[in-house]
C-alpha cells in the first residue's frame, strides 16, 4: 500500500429535512422548476423530449440551457424554461404552463420577440435569423379540442382563393399536458405527469428523474434549488409590495396636487411620476 497517496475523504451529505424529502419526491416535470433542474444541460435528454414532441428522428441539440435568461433594457425581460439548439441552428424554447393564462398567445409573441432581438448582431441580414420553436406543455387542454397538439400555421389570405403559406420559420406549438392517448405524446404527458419515475413509460426520461430524487448528492442539489427558487420569489414579493407602495403614494401626492387646483395635469403627471392617463383619471374622480 502506498502510504503517500492521500485517502480520498467520504463526500459528507447535510441530513434531508422529512418534510422537504417528502416534497421532491411528490415533484413532477409538469412543475417547471423540477423539469429544468433534470434537464438542465443535457442535451440528449433534451433532444430526446423534442423528438417525442415534433416526432422527428433527425435532430441533435448541440446545446442545452434551462432558465435562461433574456435581457431587455427598455421594459420587461425574460426567463426561459429551457433554450436548445440543434445542429442545423436552429433553436427551441420549451416553457411548462399550469395556469392557462401563462401560455397566452402574447406570451408565445414576447418570448419569440426576445429571441429574435438576441439572435443578430448589428449588421447581420434578417435572413440569418435562426428557424425558431416555440413550444408550450400546459397541464391543461387550454384549446379544449381534445387533441394532444396544437400547431399554430401563419397564412397569407387570399380573396376567392385558396390561402398561401406565411412561411417566416416561426414555429408555435402547444402541447396538452391533459392528453391520455396510447402514442408518443400521451405517454410523455403521463409521464411529465407522474411524480414516480418507476411508473414511467419512457426510460431516458425515468433514469434522469430516479437520479435527481435518490442520488444522495442530486437530493441535495435539489434541496438547494428549491431553497434559492424560495428565496428569489421572497425577494420579488418584496420588490413588488414596495413598488406598489411607492406608487400609492405617488397616487396620494397627485391627488394632493389636484385638489390645490395650480398645475395642468401633464406638470402633475411629471412631478408625481405617473402616466398622464391615470392623473387624467384621478382629476375626473376628484370633480366626482
Amino acid at each position: 500500500m502506498n502510504k503517500n497517496k492521500k485517502e480520498k475523504k467520504p463526500r459528507t451529505i447535510k441530513p434531508i429535512d422529512p418534510k422537504m424529502w417528502e416534497r421532491i419526491q411528490s415533484l413532477r416535470l409538469m412543475d417547471d422548476d423540477f423539469m429544468t433542474i433534470v434537464f438542465s444541460g443535457d442535451n440528449k435528454l433534451t433532444g430526446f423530449l423534442l423528438q417525442i414532441l415534433l416526432n422527428r428522428t433527425d435532430l441533435t441539440v448541440k446545446q442545452s440551457m434551462t432558465q435562461k435568461e433574456k435581457h431587455n433594457i427598455f421594459g420587461r425581460s425574460v426567463r426561459l424554461d429551457i433554450l436548445a439548439v440543434d445542429t442545423e441552428g436552429r433553436q427551441y424554447n420549451i416553457e411548462i404552463q399550469r395556469a392557462d393564462k401563462g401560455a397566452s398567445e402574447k406570451r408565445a409573441r414576447y418570448n419569440l420577440s426576445m429571441l429574435d432581438s438576441h439572435s443578430l448582431k448589428k449588421n447581420d441580414d434578417f435572413e440569418a435569423l435562426p428557424e425558431t420553436y416555440i413550444i408550450f406543455i400546459t397541464e391543461n387542454d387550454i384549446y379544449k379540442k381534445g387533441k394532444p397538439i396544437y400547431r399554430v400555421r401563419q397564412i397569407i389570405e387570399l380573396e376567392g382563393e385558396n390561402p398561401i403559406s406565411f412561411d417566416n420559420g416561426v414555429h408555435t406549438i402547444y402541447v396538452n399536458g391533459a392528453y391520455n392517448g396510447e402514442d408518443a405524446i400521451g405517454w410523455l404527458m403521463h409521464d411529465f405527469r407522474e411524480s414516480n419515475a418507476d411508473k414511467m413509460h419512457y426510460a431516458e426520461i425515468a433514469e434522469r428523474v430516479r437520479f435527481h430524487k435518490h442520488e444522495d448528492g442530486e437530493v441535495s442539489t435539489v434541496c438547494r434549488a428549491f431553497e434559492e427558487y424560495g428565496r428569489e420569489k421572497a425577494e420579488e414579493a418584496r420588490k413588488e409590495a414596495r413598488a406598489e407602495t411607492r406608487k400609492e403614494e405617488r397616487t396620494s401626492f397627485a391627488k394632493k396636487l389636484l385638489l390645490k387646483n395650480k398645475l395642468p395635469l401633464e406638470d402633475i403627471a411629471e412631478v408625481a411620476n405617473l402616466p398622464l392617463e391615470q392623473v387624467q383619471q384621478l382629476a375626473e374622480q376628484i370633480k366626482l
